[in-house]
């Protein structure tokens, strides 16, 4: 394939990108309904999936032009199929808004919480987690994972209400540069009264997730403090 060709069929794969990339995907904080959800998680995948596979046929056809003055098809297909499988748990980390569902609510009041906590004035402002389970720490591809935690939130001012984020952030672990990848956070913003809380969060597995170990991450900000948790999950086929 010569330089002529090459741009022709750069500006046709840039193309197909843009219009991959232009998806509709709800902004986050839409409701949706089961089937909604479902028909968001795929368009949203698709969208970062196909975006990977073209890109990295691309780089593929752009090597081969300049090294050897040709492409090989089989190598850009080939390109390209490397590329949508290492884009995968990334896609799933941009969507991860769209898999993941996040609950809390209150189980106890500021003043069991400070006996419970053995909270004292001097603290400030506290946040801090007391636990978090997650059932089951192996699931296959295509399946569901459910977290439960704790968190106390508390101030000297015991009868006000604070601003809340509670964040879930998910991790891959990437054999080839021995190094854990950021894939995506899913966050909530809320009002709550100072207490204790209890976080239900359910993350739907999509079906063509990589195999490998994951780690999720809870994250409670509020007052200008934070805490996170951080639990071990494994993905596995069978």
């Amino acid at each position: 394939m010569d330089l002529k060709n090459l741009r022709y069929t750069a500006v046709a794969i840039l193309i197909s990108y843009a219009l991959t990339a232009c998806a509709v995907v709800p902004p986050r904080g839409t409701p949706l309904t089961h089937d909604q959800r479902q028909e968001a998680q795929a368009s949203c995948i698709a969208q970062y999936t196909v975006g990977g596979a073209i890109i990295g046929g691309l780089g593929t056809l752009a090597l081969d032009n300049l090294a050897y003055g040709r492409s090989s098809g089989g190598r850009v297909a080939a390109g390209a199929i490397i590329g949508g499988s290492i884009g995968f748990a990334l896609a799933w980390g941009h969507c991860l808004y769209l898999f993941a569902d996040i609950r809390s609510y209150p189980v106890a009041g500021a003043a069991e919480t400070v006996t419970q906590t053995g909270y004292t004035a001097s603290y400030g402002s506290y946040v801090k987690f007391g636990s978090m389970d997650i059932n089951p720490v192996s699931v296959a591809p295509g399946g569901k994972v459910h977290i439960n935690a704790v968190y106390y939130i508390l101030d000297t001012d015991m009868n006000k209400q604070v601003a809340v984020t509670e964040a879930s952030t998910l991790y891959y672990y990437d054999y080839s540069k021995s190094n854990w990848v950021d894939l995506g956070t899913a966050s909530e913003h809320k009002t709550v009264e100072l207490g204790t809380r209890k976080g239900d969060i359910t993350f739907d597995i999509p079906k063509d997730a990589p195999e490998g170990s994951y780690k999720i991450m809870l994250k409670v900000t509020a007052m200008g403090k934070e805490d996170s948790i951080t639990k071990d999950l494994a993905v596995r086929r069978g």
